[in-house]
């Protein structure tokens, strides 16, 4: 069933969607009236309909049920990340939101090659959604505006706070029981040691991913996926997902 997004409260009997989810919908993917879909609007809310109307900027559902949505990991990560070359950073994006990752942070370091100032949000929180749909995620992953090191660090003081490294200690199930994560990932050539040391004095702590040195969006996916493994969503008995 094609999954459709809608930015705003899915309330109502009747829902319209414009824009470039309007298009898709039409000139791409050949949606129209009377085939069934699945609305989500990033927040949790899922829903099912057919449509009602439609033409090329405009698409009218018409709501006739409404889902359970899937649940969210038990463990929020934020995966403050300074950016790679070229489209890499979009294939993180997108691989962090199928993950379960609950936002993205870019960084300015201070051996940072790409400015994450230049990065074009927009067009990134696009992809979250196409993600999104492919993978049936209902809450989108989270964008974050570019901060600085020293800026980051000075926002965020709570719950378990990890740095990449190749000297770090490696994830252990102790890690198992912590609510909110905080990963960052350094950029190509990795933190400097007054990087290091200036987080370590704010309480951070460092980890390692093995003796192999891993690219950024290696890294920032495996320290993902192996801190998601740790703690598991439970899936209901009940509900619709598909």
């Amino acid at each position: 069933m094609e999954r459709v997004y809608f930015p705003g409260p899915l309330v109502g009997d009747l829902v319209e969607v414009t824009g470039p989810e309007a298009h898709h919908l039409t000139r791409v993917r050949r949606i129209g009236p009377g085939d069934p879909v699945q609305l989500f609007d990033g927040q949790g809310g899922v829903a099912r309909g057919r449509v009602d109307q439609s033409d090329r900027n405009r698409v009218e559902i018409r709501i006739e049920s409404r889902d359970v949505p899937r649940p969210v990991p038990p463990v929020q990560i934020t995966l403050a990340t300074a950016i790679p070359k070229g489209d890499r950073f979009d294939w993180l994006i997108e691989k962090s939101t199928e993950l379960g990752v609950a936002r993205i942070i870019p960084l300015r370091t201070n051996r940072s090659v790409v400015d994450p100032r230049s990065t074009k949000l927009d067009r990134l929180r696009r992809l979250v959604v196409e993600a999104c749909k492919q993978s049936g995620r209902d809450h989108l992953l989270q964008i974050e505006t570019p901060v600085s090191w020293t800026e980051f660090l000075e926002t965020h003081t709570q719950g378990l706070r990890l740095i990449a490294h190749p000297e770090g200690e490696a994830i252990t199930p102790c890690y198992g029981s912590a609510s909110e994560i905080a990963l960052a990932i350094g950029p190509e050539g990795g933190f400097t040691v007054e990087e290091i040391d200036q987080g370590v004095r704010l309480g951070w702590k460092t980890f390692g991913l093995g003796p192999n040195i891993l690219r950024i969006e290696t890294a920032g996916i495996a320290a993902s996926a192996a801190f998601l493994a740790l703690n598991p969503s439970e899936v209901p008995t009940t509900g619709r997902y598909s």
